[in-house]
């Protein structure tokens, strides 16, 4: 039979179901062949799929392919599940200048006056979320992104706005860390636009909030670095649309708009009253790297204020695992693989990653993950210092059948049964989320 005789009967045979290579879950056995959209035979019958044979089949161009509707719901990330997740302002050179002297000056210090607001936190261990609560905060985010999206309309248009908005957004949001770090966090996930640079801030101050905790600040610290995060990237706006939203590799031109951004932030920021001094120096510099190669003016080291530092990592976190115009979101298993690498070539502060393993573990709240059972679930806590076996809600059974996520069974602490573990991190279902490559690598440390 040729090839073409077979793909009209795959055409027209309703028990096969077109299907994304990413969906499909390693290490789970096909009972039926799988074809590419053309009928050709990819894997026989009975065949396991492997990590290595599904890079062979995106790497030959085929980024789905049809299967039977029995396997489907044994062998792939499916639809269902996906349900269940989460005024023009010129470059001010004696406003850049007058923070350059108070960062040459050695005013960077970081001091903590009061109690570290990580004694306050309530480890919750095995249990789930509070869903009465989830929801209210989703409602918070929503209307904080509205709030964030007109403060940014009216600077823009040159007026004077009250900065206590966004202070107490940041006092709203670090009650709600010391409640509970795990449901806030995971909250804010898939909430907003790709492209909604207001909204989007919200994930990088949570994320930076809950870091800075563990990293044993006090509340004005947080406080602080909350703000920052929420303000850090309004800059943005200035840069046109095209260079924003382009799917092609900016030219050094363009590149150079987008490391103006920071300066835009800055000077923005005068419009806004009843800040912390502390907040614009440390929105300026957000995109510096310890190595000295980062942006806008390639500081190193001690020379980058502490609360940068970790506003750069929570930044970078959130753009890994965010969709750009230019390549599809990452892993958050991959994110943290690629921000660990990081640390070792000193791009950003090891102690600052170290922190963020803390509070997200290996494999980040909000991921996907295998269980050496064959079951499929999700990871809801960290679990204090065992950052490789993390507290996770399983989904469906090895079978691919869905399971009871109210049955206390399902709640799983992988520290305390130690015959569980993970065997893989799983990409989030319907997403076309990509795992960690040296290309991927090098294209976040060269991009925003």
């Amino acid at each position: 039979m040729s090839s073409t005789q077979v793909a009209e009967n795959i055409t027209q045979d309703d028990g096969l179901v077109t299907v994304s290579v990413n969906d499909l879950i390693v290490g789970r056995k096909m009972n039926f062949p799988i074809y590419d959209p053309h009928g050709v035979l990819l894997l026989a019958e009975n065949s396991e799929i492997t990590q290595e044979r599904k890079r062979a089949i995106i790497q030959h161009g085929v980024p789905e392919v049809r299967i039977s509707q029995e396997d489907k719901k044994r062998v792939t990330m499916n639809s269902e599940l996906a349900n269940l997740k989460t005024n023009s302002f010129g470059l001010d050179a004696d406003l850049t200048k007058r923070i350059d002297t108070i960062i040459d000056g050695g005013l960077m210090a970081l001091k903590n006056d009061g109690p570290a607001v990580k004694n306050n936190v309530v480890f919750l261990g095995r249990k789930g979320y509070n869903q009465e609560k989830r929801q209210k905060l989703i409602e918070q985010h929503q209307s904080n992104g509205v709030a964030l999206g007109e403060m940014i309309g009216e600077v823009m248009y040159g007026e004077k706005i009250n900065g206590s908005i966004v202070s107490k957004m940041a006092a709203h949001y670090l009650k709600e860390m010391t409640t509970d770090t795990d449901n806030t966090l995971t909250s804010v996930i898939d909430q907003f636009q790709d492209d909604d640079i207001a909204s989007r801030s919200m994930e990088v101050s949570l994320l930076a909030m809950a870091i800075g905790i563990e990293m044993d600040l006090d509340a004005d610290n947080i406080r602080n670095l909350a703000i920052a995060g929420l303000v850090h990237d309004w800059g943005m706006m200035k840069v046109s649309l095209e260079i924003r939203t382009s799917k092609s590799k900016l030219n050094p031109i363009e590149m150079l708009e987008i490391k103006k951004h920071p300066i835009y932030s800055l000077e923005m920021l005068q419009h806004v009253s009843a800040l912390s001094s502390v907040v614009p120096v440390v929105a300026y510099q957000v995109h510096e790297r310890m190595n000295g190669t980062g942006y806008p003016r390639g500081r190193r080291g001690q020379s980058i204020h502490p609360l940068a530092r970790i506003l750069q990592v929570a930044d970078a976190f959130v753009g890994m695992t965010s969709d750009r115009p230019y390549r599809p979101a990452m892993m958050r298993y991959s994110a943290m693989e690629c921000l660990i690498r990081q640390a070792r070539e000193n791009f950003v502060d090891s102690n600052v990653v170290r922190a963020l393993l803390k509070v997200q573990s290996l494999f980040p709240i909000g991921s996907f993950v295998q269980l050496s059972d064959g079951s499929i679930a999700q990871v809801i806590r960290r679990n204090q210092d065992h950052y490789t076996k993390p507290i996770v809600l399983r989904l469906q059974d090895a079978s691919g059948d869905f399971v009871d996520r109210e049955a206390d069974e399902n709640l799983i602490d992988l520290h305390a049964e130690e015959e569980l573990q993970i065997t893989h991190a799983l990409p989030t279902p319907g997403s076309n989320e990509v795992t960690f490559s040296d290309e991927a690598y090098h294209s976040n440390l060269n991009t925003k």
